[in-house]
């Protein structure tokens, strides 16, 4: 049994937490997973249409992520793949159009009346 089969996306997620070498190989091939996709301009790695382009350019990164990484793990980073980029798309657009922030913080609000 290779040192990260227990650890393999297509395990059971109830495997023992990962050590330290193992989380950073699984981030290093999301890393490499991700830039393949970016370089093929995908977000969504989850939307079946990008599914063909994904086998054809990524198939090996892609492999390597999913072996390397619980399925849990996965399905994180690639939603939250998703959710970064329209977080980056709408700070942009923001900024574009000279939008401020707004601090919320709970100082900010200490001084309002009730």
């Amino acid at each position: 049994m290779g040192l990260l089969n227990w650890f393999s996306g297509n395990g059971d997620d109830d495997a023992p937490v990962a050590n330290r070498q193992q989380r950073e190989q699984c981030w290093e091939s999301r890393d490499l997973f991700f830039k393949c996709l970016d370089n093929v301009d995908i977000i969504d790695a989850n939307d079946k249409k990008n599914k063909d382009i994904i086998k054809k350019n990524c198939n090996i990164e892609e492999s390597n992520f999913e072996k390397d990484c619980a399925k849990s793990w996965i399905s994180y980073f690639k939603d939250k793949r998703i959710s970064d980029y329209k977080k980056l798309k709408f700070k942009e657009e923001m900024d574009k159009i000279g939008a401020q922030p707004i601090n919320l913080s709970p100082q900010e609000f200490s001084g309002m009346k009730k």
